[in-house]
């Protein structure tokens, strides 16, 4: 089989269709028309001698074939990306976005500073955070829609085969809302803690995950009582507003709920197992930017 006739236009194709699986939104953002799209499609299978698109009405997916294909097209378009990054680099500084998806709270003072230090180095490559699930944002790393994963180091993603880097371990803390009587005890219990109004971490966090591990040995339930966020602008305010429980990093304690908004309790709270930390796709190769970002956090990580 010879692949002299395939073009980056069709690669550029091939990954397009992996993402929306339809004729006339990959003409929109390939700027061609679907009759050029459909023309491209079959020009590819030509080449390739086989079906590379089942097809229906208004619609294209890959076939195993194509699936086959798609692996090369996603590292070659990265290449090609980063080619271009790297010429503009030389003329006149890194250019273009970096989208970096987000799933740690305990990471976003660190990577605050991180993205500010990044901007006086390089002021022109806008940066775009997203959250979003871990399996959601694993999914976009793999696919290469984010470059870099500020998240937990979990278990299923030391094994996906994905890179993953430690930026920080911290110390898990108790804390009270500011007046809450029970910021003002020597001593309190898990027991009388779960009694308490919480703000409770989101479902499949490091600190829900770690809070119901620590409960279950002690054979607790969850609180009955609680706002469910871990969105810490939402849990400052509720915490100003009424008694409140939550459990956090002691960096995302002192950043956000120090006095007068909070108080950290005086019980023990085990460690947590997993880091947080940094993760990439090694499949694909990093972009400039996207690589310069990541040495800079491990530089500061180290510092």
């Amino acid at each position: 089989m010879q692949t002299r006739g395939v073009k980056i236009r069709h690669l550029r194709l091939v990954e397009t269709l992996s993402n929306v699986q339809n004729l006339s939104q990959a003409a929109e953002r390939l700027h061609v028309s679907a009759a050029a799209v459909s023309k491209a499609a079959a020009e590819l299978e030509e080449v390739f001698q086989g079906p590379v698109f089942e097809r229906g009405r208004g619609w294209l997916r890959l076939t195993p074939l194509g699936e086959t294909i798609l692996a090369s097209a996603r590292a070659i378009n990265t290449e090609l990306d980063n080619l271009v990054d790297a010429v503009d680099g030389l003329h006149g500084g890194y250019r273009g976005e970096l989208v970096i998806g987000t799933k740690a709270v305990s990471l976003h003072p660190f990577l605050a500073a991180t993205i500010a230090a990044f901007a006086q180095l390089h002021p022109l490559v806008r940066i775009r955070l997203v959250d979003g699930s871990a399996e959601h944002l694993q999914d976009q790393l793999k696919k290469g829609h984010i470059q870099l994963l500020f998240a937990r180091l979990s278990a299923d993603i030391v094994q996906s085969g994905l890179r993953t880097a430690p930026i920080l371990s911290d110390d898990v803390v108790l804390v009270a809302s500011h007046d809450h009587p029970f910021a003002s005890q020597a001593r309190t219990s898990w027991r009388e803690l779960v009694s308490q109004r919480w703000c409770l971490p989101a479902p499949g966090t490091l600190m829900r995950d770690h809070l119901e591990q620590i409960l279950h040995t002690r054979r607790l339930g969850l609180p009955r009582e609680y706002v469910e966020t871990s969105d810490m602008t939402m849990v400052g305010p509720l915490f100003t507003l009424g008694h409140y429980v939550t459990i956090v990093p002691r960096r995302v304690a002192r950043q956000h709920l120090a006095p007068p908004i909070g108080a950290i309790l005086p019980v023990a709270v085990p460690p947590v197992r997993d880091a947080v930390g940094i993760i990439w796709n090694d499949a694909l190769p990093l972009r400039p930017a996207a690589l310069h970002f990541c040495r800079l956090a491990l530089d500061r990580a180290k510092a």
